[in-house]
């Protein structure tokens, strides 16, 4: 069963049946389409058959990388270094500290695969390329408003990628820089990491480091 198959597999299953929540698109008018993402004017109808608008944000999809300097799960401890990026986010006017992620690309109307987007990401915001990748977990980022969905790796057996290794685009100036999992876990309890994707990261690093 997707979420197990005892007592609370069952209940989960019943708690994300939709039933009388249900909201059905009945309307979708485009507003602005600029780049990757378009704004959407969605009529949506509910089971009773109320109307109401929603203003969503549609999104090509995303990744994010935990990439942690061990060579296999079972080497990952609490002292072991993951990478980070110091970059400014002109949303919220502020410098953040983030996992390397970014967006899928879309190439003549096909998305590009998930753990191909996490590679090149990797490469290109640290310079590194890794030996080892597994998916750990999908995740929405902001539900109430975009339709984005991301997905987070790990990352193992970190090298240089040497000369002629992807580099940022243009428009992104970022820094990467290492914390201890312990410093990253002990850096959000002190609210100096405030990024979600990091949060659900570091979450899934000390998981892994105290198994």
């Amino acid at each position: 069963m997707r979420f197990g198959g005892d007592a609370l597999g069952a209940r989960l299953a019943a708690l994300l049946e939709p039933g009388d929540l249900n909201e059905v698109v009945v309307a979708s008018d485009l507003v602005v389409q600029a780049a990757y993402m378009e704004w959407r004017r969605t009529t949506v109808q509910r089971t009773g058959g109320d109307q109401h608008v929603r203003y969503i944000v549609g999104h090509p999809g995303a990744v994010a990388i935990l990439a942690v300097d061990a060579a296999s799960d079972a080497a990952v401890t609490l002292a072991s270094e993951m990478l980070f990026v110091r970059q400014f986010r002109a949303p919220v006017g502020q410098l953040l500290l983030e996992v390397p992620a970014g967006t899928l690309d879309l190439h003549d109307g096909v998305t590009e695969e998930p753990q191909l987007a996490a590679e090149r990401e990797l490469e290109e915001e640290t310079g590194l390329r890794a030996t080892t990748w597994r998916h750990l977990r999908s995740f929405f980022t902001a539900p109430g408003f975009t339709s984005e969905r991301m997905e987070l790796y790990l990352a193992l057996g970190l090298s240089e990628a040497g000369p002629g290794a992807r580099t940022p685009d243009e428009d992104e100036a970022i820094e990467a820089v290492r914390l201890t999992i312990a410093e990253a876990a002990e850096a959000v309890r002190r609210g100096a990491i405030v990024d979600a994707k990091s949060l659900v990261a570091i979450a899934a690093a000390e998981r892994l480091a105290t198994r």
